[in-house]
């Protein structure tokens, strides 16, 4: 595992719950896959005059232990899967100071030409480059609650009308949120999924009814692992429509599935299986959810929802 990343939690990337905010694992790891990437041969792979770049088609990230602002931070990683025209790659995020584990990453990149976003085959050079640089996953990156099912194909707005999904997001994306080839960054697809859960409160009615009051939040929902499927990466100006739904809960954890939509055209942006708990916000700790709760959280899991 080579040494690909180091830093710290900035306090502005922290949010409503007291921790980095899950976009930012990602996009840090997005930091250390380039980084990668150049030890393999790719040098520039990310800059604007790149001849071939990586583009993510999935991410897998699980976050093992909060980060507060100004903790140090380093990522280490390797090469774990290497086909004709892609890789995996695995990364390890780790508390600096204590030797912890803070979040792991799976991400499954496409060697593609950088405007089209068409992929084509490694050259001879850049394999023994990769190569070079395999390891086997770290046990931190394998999943615990997450399935294992394809990816479907009939996603839209039609079906997620059909099974009765929750609308719990829409916006719009901008300049910002483009890398340097115009096209989405990885990491905003948790973050726009991120600004728009709290519209989720059959998944999350703790957190609703504690924005309902004025006392404060108690309970916060926090992400433990999660899946991304890229299905297109969208350009600046076009919209977004969330659309969530519930596929199991028991007292410790909830999983939900997530597709992000184009308002315009119905077809899938992403889509993304999280698994959540509650999270007790004084005690810093998980909260179980008592029986009469989880019993309608289990009466509003939607049968046959996927990514």
């Amino acid at each position: 595992m080579q040494e690909l990343w180091r830093g710290n939690a900035n306090a502005w990337e922290c949010d409503e719950l007291g921790h980095m905010n899950v976009r930012f694992y990602i996009a840090k790891a997005m930091q250390a896959a380039a980084r990668l990437s150049e030890l393999a041969g790719m040098r520039g792979a990310f800059c604007a005059d790149a001849t071939a770049t990586l583009i993510a088609r999935t991410v897998q990230v699980r976050y093992l232990a909060e980060c507060h602002a100004g903790v140090p931070l380093v990522i280490r990683g390797g090469v774990s899967v290497i086909d004709h025209d892609g890789a995996e790659f695995v990364l390890v995020m780790e508390h600096t100071a204590k030797g912890v584990p803070a979040a792991s990453f799976v991400i499954r990149f496409e060697h593609a030409d950088p405007r089209s976003g068409r992929p084509f085959d490694w050259s001879q050079r850049l394999l023994a480059g990769l190569e070079a640089l395999k390891t086997d996953p770290p046990a931190e990156t394998t999943p615990r609650t997450l399935s294992d099912t394809a990816p479907r194909r009939d996603i839209s707005i039609r079906k997620a009308d059909a099974l009765g999904m929750a609308v719990t997001g829409l916006g719009r994306f901008g300049p910002e949120d483009m890398d340097v080839f115009g096209r989405m960054r990885p990491e905003v697809a948790i973050g726009k999924t991120s600004d728009s859960v709290i519209h989720f409160k059959d998944g999350f009615p703790e957190e609703w009814a504690g924005h309902d009051g004025d006392s404060g939040l108690t309970l916060g929902g926090a992400l433990l692992e999660a899946r991304i499927h890229i299905r297109r990466h969208p350009r600046a100006g076009e919209g977004y429509l969330m659309r969530s739904g519930l596929i199991g809960a028991n007292a410790n954890v909830r999983s939900l599935v997530h597709w992000m939509l184009d308002p315009a055209t119905g077809e899938p942006l992403w889509s993304i299986e999280g698994v959540a708990c509650m999270m007790d916000l004084n005690a810093r700790r998980l909260f179980k959810t008592p029986p009469d709760r989880l019993a309608e959280l289990q009466g509003r899991v939607i049968e046959g929802l996927s990514v």
